[in-house]
């Protein structure tokens, strides 16, 4: 029988025991004492009844969960086949086009930094979800990570792969703000109303197929790990607050967390078109403001850190975050502390804002940089970036400095001005002579970034069965394992946006036209 220590610690940190309290620490050594199993005692306890009132509302079998998606996918070839049918906004023809179609604009080498993120993204999961001892928090997770930050070249890059999410955060602030710009002058309510309604009826539809995918008996049946590590603690709240674009709100990240991202995007562009409407309409007041969030932002990361006592642990990356020795309370503390500090607006904004700025330059501005100065702006804010990255490493070489100034700065600032070198490059190349051409297969990449950001954990749980990974020893490895995960990845977002995205997008945008969206 495991030690009860051993146990606690393990429990805490799984994704389905982040929220044990003392009580319930104290019931497992009393479950010691009394020789029972320590495990099946917890797992019956904690998700039972959430199990119950999860399966009540999925279907029961993988037969009966496969039969509507089977009668979409007859529906989306009866669009594809049958001449002059009115399902031709279904066809996989019509997907294909919008998919394979080139786009010329000066924003087109945005696609080559969205493509970038998601393997960033990926290569963080990879290192997490992907390796079993992680998930368990086993003895050897220890090892990998200490091998992976010393790693001299890897080891910032890949403690550090949650900067992916700052280059998302850009992009969409600065895309809302350049679609929100568009229009205006029209009156407010109704282009909020429109903005808001758009953006809902476009993602909502995915994310709900996905996760009746992911949360029924199919999931369950072709990767039983993933069910039970990610979707065994949802139950109803945890599943409707990823349908509601609130899962960023969990206490912490128990069901499906690497979806977070989801509801902290719309949350900021539910706040958007005011911050717009006021740079509009006073810019020297709308930019005051702007410039004032920002600033609170790094300031409650500061306040957030010092608190938890985690101002040494920036990354906020799970396999590479380590507290060896420490009191169970303290770990469970210094995760929600984490949590709090990732996945919140109030401390998640400045990278976002930093994104609606440049949007908003790029829409009033009208400049024109040199081939040499767009090469000089563009070196120094990649030189910025990757800065940012590698200032970290003070933070792996002294881990017990905890709340210094130094940790206290770079855990208050390093993503804004990480995301100020993002928004730097974007500048360089969109307002430089001659515009960049860029390859169209990067366009296509950047169209499945999002079903690739939806599919690909249960694409890494995959990999739990690869003995190549499970027996890694650090960075080089990892590195090694992202090329087939990518690809899986790729593969699998096409025939998801071939089958759902796309057609289900075409129905949202007939749907918006008749709501007068």
């Amino acid at each position: 029988m495991a030690s009860v220590e051993i146990l606690t610690e393990a429990s805490l940190l799984a994704p389905g025991f982040r929220q044990m309290d003392l009580r319930t620490l104290d019931m497992l050594k009393l479950l010691q004492t009394a020789g029972l199993n320590e495990n099946e005692t917890i797992i019956s306890a904690g998700n039972e009844s959430k199990t119950c009132l999860l399966d009540s509302f999925f279907p029961e079998t993988v037969g009966t969960a496969v039969t509507p998606l089977l009668a979409w996918g007859c529906l989306v070839l009866m669009g594809t086949f049958v001449a002059k049918s009115p399902l031709r906004s279904l066809s996989l023809q019509r997907s294909w086009q919008e998919l394979t179609t080139g786009r010329q604009s000066r924003l087109n080498m945005l696609d080559c930094f969205r493509v970038i993120a998601i393997l960033w993204v990926m290569m963080n999961h990879t290192g997490s979800e992907g390796r079993v001892d992680i998930l368990d928090r086993l003895p050897s997770a220890e090892t990998f990570k200490h091998n992976v930050h010393t790693h001299p070249i890897f080891g910032a890059l890949l403690g550090n792969s949650a900067l992916g999410v700052e280059v998302f955060l850009v992009l969409s602030g600065m895309l809302g703000a350049r679609s929100w710009l568009r229009n205006a002058e029209d009156d407010f309510w109704s282009h909020y109303r429109s903005f808001i309604g758009r953006r809902i009826l476009r993602l909502f539809p995915s994310i709900a197929f996905f996760v009746y995918l992911a949360a029924g008996p199919i999931m369950k049946a072709v990767l039983p790990r993933y069910t039970s590590t990610m979707i065994s603690d949802c139950g109803l709240q945890g599943l409707l607050s990823h349908l509601t674009f609130t899962g960023n709100w969990q206490s912490t990240p128990t069901c499906m967390g690497y979806l977070w991202y989801l509801g902290l995007d719309m949350q900021l562009h539910l706040a958007l078109p005011f911050l717009l409407h006021l740079l509009v309409s006073n810019k020297v007041r709308g930019l005051a403001v702007i410039f004032a969030t920002i600033a609170t932002s790094c300031v409650l990361r500061a306040a957030h850190c010092s608190i938890y006592g985690v101002c040494n642990k920036s990354d906020v990356d799970i396999p590479f975050i380590s507290y060896p020795d420490s009191d169970p309370i303290e770990i469970l503390k210094a995760y929600e502390g984490l949590w709090d500090m990732y996945a919140r607006p109030y401390t998640k904004c400045g990278p976002f804002l930093v994104g609606v700025l440049l949007g908003y330059a790029t829409v009033y501005i009208k400049a024109e940089f040199s081939p040499r100065f767009s090469s000089t702006l563009f070196t120094a804010s990649a030189l910025t970036c990757v800065g940012v990255i590698y200032a970290i490493l003070p933070e792996y070489w002294y881990p017990e400095m905890s709340t210094n100034l130094y940790n206290l700065s770079y855990t208050a600032t390093f993503r804004t001005i990480f995301s100020i070198g993002i928004c730097g490059m974007i500048a360089a190349l969109y307002w430089r002579k001659n515009s960049v051409q860029v390859s169209p297969l990067w366009s296509i990449l950047a169209r499945l970034t999002f079903s690739v950001y939806l599919l690909h954990m249960p694409i890494v749980y995959i990999f739990n069965h690869l003995p190549y990974l499970q027996t890694a020893h650090g960075a080089v490895e990892l590195l090694v394992v992202l090329p087939f995960v990518s690809i899986l990845s790729f593969f699998a977002a096409i025939i998801f946006y071939l089958f759902i995205e796309s057609p289900i997008g075409n129905l949202s945008n007939q749907c918006a036209k008749q709501l007068g969206l």
